[in-house]
């Protein structure tokens, strides 16, 4: 299988964006992280996705530790850090998909 993870972060400082991409790669090392850009839906918010190659076993676990609350099936899933626990306090919204 195949995810695709939207992270929007509540900074457009390349030191915040570091720091979250640092904390995702420690979580899933084998992901490839698009640059960041800034995101047009909320003002000094920027945004990028992750993808990589993931087994069954694999999904709920690494969910489990970038979020606790998620909306959604287990394959197309959304939360926001507004009510929910984050894997980081900057980490404003998750999208999650997952490809056959």
């Amino acid at each position: 299988m195949f995810l695709r993870l939207h992270v929007i972060i509540s900074s457009e400082k390349s030191e915040d964006e570091k720091l979250i991409k640092d904390l995702l790669y420690q979580i899933k090392p084998n992901l490839s992280i698009s640059p960041a850009r800034e995101y047009a839906g909320l003002k000094d918010h920027s945004e990028f996705y992750a993808t990589g190659d993931i087994t069954a076993s694999e999904v709920q676990p690494l969910l489990d530790q970038l979020n606790n609350d998620w909306d959604g099936e287990q394959d197309d899933c959304i939360c926001y850090g507004f009510n929910t626990k984050m894997f980081h306090p900057l980490v404003y919204y998750l999208g999650f998909t997952l490809f056959q």
